[in-house]
């Protein structure tokens, strides 16, 4: 077992891993465990044996939606929602396998739509995520009609507060490089 991976878990998330025994009452209650490889008590269960790089290589860590359903069940008091967040960010900090899985390259994306216009533009969002995803075509007949409708917008307006938003990304950056808890 990798201690010093797992120690990381424990350390960002706050709580332990040994903890689990397996219930499964977690899983049974997640929205999103039919979307994922590996459910959230099979995760708990790889942290256990070792084997993370098999959940930093999946994309289960990307699909939890942090409803915390999973924590609210567990008889143990493993806040399993801390600890897929920890694995998230010991994946984006890592050069694993996931690296540039779909969600996490949408996460990416939507935070670098943030840090630019001080909101989200949708336009780009989607065309920069299909150039970079290789699905130049997905969204083709989907924008014209969006655009029709209003709902979505060719060109867009920067936020005015957006040095305050830059100032909050600043913060953030200097908190990972220091190590502290986000």
């Amino acid at each position: 077992m990798d201690v010093d991976f797992v120690r990381k878990v424990e350390a960002l998330s706050g709580t332990s891993v040994r903890r689990c025994f397996q219930c499964g009452k977690c899983s049974a209650g997640c929205p999103m465990a039919t979307f994922m490889e590996h459910p959230p008590n099979r995760v708990v269960r790889l942290l256990q044996l070792g084997q993370w790089q098999r959940i930093l290589a999946g994309r289960s860590i990307w699909y939890c939606a942090s409803c915390e359903t999973c924590t609210t069940r567990c008889p143990n008091r493993v806040h399993l929602a801390s600890i897929m967040d920890a694995l998230r960010k010991l994946s984006w900090d890592a050069e694993g396998a996931s690296k540039e899985s779909y969600v996490q390259l949408a996460n990416k994306l939507f935070l670098e739509n943030i840090r630019s216009y001080g909101r989200q533009y949708e336009m780009r969002l989607a065309a920069v995520f299909n150039v970079k995803s290789g699905q130049f075509l997905k969204d083709l007949m989907l924008g014209p009609k969006l655009l029709a409708k209003g709902k979505l917008k060719m060109f867009h307006k920067k936020n005015r507060n957006l040095p305050e938003i830059e100032k909050i990304f600043s913060r953030i950056e200097t908190m990972r490089k220091n190590g502290e808890a986000l």
